[in-house]
C-alpha cells in the first residue's frame, strides 16, 4: 500500500508564465484553463501545498510508503520545500495506489482507479467538478468553517476535518520578552488595503509602540528564521485556505491580531489566543491594546497551548495511524463497482 500526494510543480521559468500571459491577452482563455489544468504548475509555494508535503512525511514516518507526485515527477521545490521526500510522476501511479488529490485539482479524482482523497483547503476551490458520491472517494477538510461549505457542495458525502501540521522544530517558541519589541509582521499579498489601513489608523490613534514590516516571497525556511523576530502578525487576509501563517505564529510565540478570515483561521479565539478585528479601526484598537506586555504574554502562553496539538508527534500522527489502519482494512475488502 503507498499513499501518493499529488501537488503541482514549481514553475520558475518566466517563459511558461510569459505564454500563458500571451495566450490570455489573445482571449485563448479556454487554451490558458487548458494548459492549467493539464500542467499543474504554480509560481509560488502555497500553505496547502506545504501542508500536504508535512502530511507525507509523517506518513512516512508512521511506517508506511508515501511519495509525492507532480505531472513531471521531480523535485521542483528545493529549499522551498521539505527535503527527504521522494517523488513519482502521476502518470506513474499505480492502480492500488491511494492517492490524495488538492482541492484546486479536485477534477483528477475521477482519473483514480482505486482509492482516492480529496482535500479541501480553500474555500475558492470547493467545487462538484469530480464524481464525490463514489464509494472510493474520501473527503478531507481542514476546519468547521470548511466544513461546513463542503457540507452545502457536497451533500450527503461524510467530510472529515483533518489535523493542519505545524512544525515546532521549524517555528519553536520564543517568549516575547526574548523578540524585537514593538516589531509586528504582515504580508502585502493577503489583504494590502487592511494592512495600510489599519496602520494609517493606529497611528491616528497616538500609537506608537508597533512598527510595521511587510514580509513577501521568502521561503519557507527563510519565513521559519524571520519569525523568530516579531512581537505580532497582522493576520490581514479576508479569505484563507488552510491559514498556516497564524497557526505558525502562535506556535512560534508571536501575537496574532486582525481578521478571522471568516473562520478559516479557527485558531483565533478572541482575548484568550488571538485579538480578532474584522476592520482596520478594530485593529488599530487592538494593537493599542497589545501595547500591554501582560496580554500579549497572556495570548502568547494561551495561543502556543492551544496549536501544539499540531505539532507532527500530536494529532497528526494519531491521525495517520488511524488512517493507515484504516486504508489497510479496505485493501483486504473487494471494490462493489
Amino acid at each position: 500500500m503507498r499513499f501518493v500526494f499529488l501537488i503541482p510543480d514549481l514553475e520558475t521559468r518566466a517563459s511558461w508564465w510569459n505564454t500563458l500571459s500571451t495566450l490570455d491577452s489573445l482571449r485563448l482563455h479556454s487554451l490558458v484553463e487548458f494548459m492549467q489544468r493539464k500542467y499543474l504548475r504554480v509560481d509560488q509555494v502555497f500553505g496547502g501545498t506545504l501542508n500536504i508535503m508535512r502530511h507525507c512525511s509523517v506518513a512516512q514516518s508512521c511506517g508506511i510508503e508515501a511519495v509525492l507526485a507532480t505531472i513531471r515527477g521531480f523535485d521542483s521545490y528545493g529549499e522551498r520545500g521539505l527535503p527527504g521526500l521522494s517523488y513519482v510522476r502521476w502518470s506513474d501511479r499505480r492502480a492500488d495506489d491511494i492517492c490524495i488529490i488538492p482541492d484546486f485539482a479536485s477534477e483528477r479524482a475521477d482519473e483514480v482507479k482505486g482509492q482516492v482523497i480529496v482535500y479541501l483547503q480553500s474555500p475558492l476551490f470547493v467545487k462538484a467538478n469530480f464524481n464525490y458520491r463514489d464509494s472510493r472517494v474520501t473527503l478531507w477538510t481542514d476546519s468547521p468553517y470548511m466544513l461546513e461549505i463542503c457540507q452545502a457542495v457536497y451533500p450527503g458525502k461524510a467530510i472529515q476535518i483533518v489535523p493542519n501540521i505545524i512544525s515546532e522544530q521549524e517555528f519553536p517558541f520564543i517568549p516575547q520578552d526574548q523578540r524585537e519589541s514593538g516589531l509586528l509582521f504582515a504580508f502585502p499579498r493577503k489583504g494590502p488595503e487592511y494592512i495600510a489601513e489599519t496602520q494609517k489608523h493606529y497611528q491616528a490613534l497616538g500609537g506608537t509602540y508597533w512598527r510595521f514590516e511587510l514580509i513577501n516571497g521568502l521561503t519557507i525556511h527563510e519565513l521559519a528564521k524571520a519569525f523568530q523576530r516579531p512581537q505580532a502578525f497582522l493576520a490581514s487576509a479576508e479569505i484563507e485556505g488552510c491559514a498556516l501563517p497564524p497557526q505558525e505564529s502562535m506556535a512560534s510565540g508571536i501575537v496574532v491580531v486582525g481578521r478571522n478570515a471568516r473562520g478559516a483561521n479557527f485558531c483565533m479565539n478572541h482575548r484568550e489566543t488571538a485579538m480578532i478585528a474584522d476592520t482596520p479601526e478594530e485593529a488599530a484598537r487592538c494593537l493599542l491594546e497589545l501595547e500591554s506586555a501582560e496580554l500579549r504574554n497572556h495570548l502568547a502562553q494561551n495561543a502556543y497551548q492551544a496549536i501544539r496539538r499540531y505539532f507532527p508527534s500530536e494529532e497528526p500522527t494519531q491521525f495517520w495511524q488511524e488512517t493507515i489502519q484504516r486504508f489497510s482494512l479496505m485493501a483486504r475488502i473487494p471494490l462493489l463497482r
